[in-house]
């Protein structure tokens, strides 16, 4: 079973699910509580701002791991000790995560002194401000969205379908990119974001090419 945040995990001991049940509560009802103040007002520009930033940073940072990793399953340069379903799992588990951070990201962005509207927010092009990035940030968020999508309706869609439908991932990863350096916050973490995950693309283009070769020379 597929949930938000990848394959449906094992059930662990009572304790230890309870402590991380009980962080995953404390953690969403601190953000949502941000978020009412922010909505109201009352909470400081300087934390809003904040928020705003850092979850769209570390939900860029999640998401490029996920690209990276994602690019590099079925190659032989991940370690070998992770069986090819782990690797699979943790990068359902980090997408997911990446997803549900541009959704806060999202979200903070409709409050606080620069708030922006639902319709500026979603739609790619009705931003007053910052046209281009804003454009680029909903972009990014509705292909991931679509990719998330897409992947829990495979069994109906199909797996080749499905699987080329997970390629957006890579346009939502450079929107993403073009959001955060066109609004102004360029820097290493962008740079070597997109190294890594540009790098992983080529070796797996590179296997899947010797593959292709092997197949003609034994046909």
């Amino acid at each position: 079973m597929t949930t938000l945040l990848g394959p449906k995990r094992r059930k662990r001991p009572n304790g230890t699910q309870t402590l991380a049940d009980l962080l995953t509560g404390l953690l969403l009802g601190l953000l949502v509580l941000a978020w009412g103040m922010a909505y109201k007002g009352t909470l400081a520009e300087g934390w809003s701002r904040s928020l705003v930033l850092q979850t769209g940073q570390f939900g860029y940072l999640l998401l490029a791991a996920s690209c990276t990793l994602g690019a590099l399953i079925g190659t032989r340069l991940l370690p070998a000790v992770f069986s090819r379903s782990l690797k699979t799992g943790w990068h359902g588990v980090i997408s997911g995560f990446a997803l549900t951070l541009g959704l806060i990201h999202g979200a903070f962005s409709l409050v606080g002194p620069r708030a922006l509207s639902v319709s500026a927010a979603l739609v790619p092009g009705l931003s007053s401000v910052q046209t281009y990035s804003m454009a680029a940030g909903s972009l990014a968020l509705w292909l991931l969205a679509a990719v998330y999508v897409t992947y829990t309706l495979r069994a109906r869609l199909g797996m080749r379908v499905s699987r080329v439908l997970h390629l957006l991932a890579y346009p939502a990863f450079a929107a993403a990119t073009l959001h955060a350096v066109w609004v102004g916050h360029p820097g290493p973490l962008y740079v070597l974001s997109s190294l890594a995950v540009g790098l992983a693309l080529a070796a797996r283009l590179l296997v899947l090419r010797s593959a292709g070769e092997r197949r003609s020379q034994a046909a």
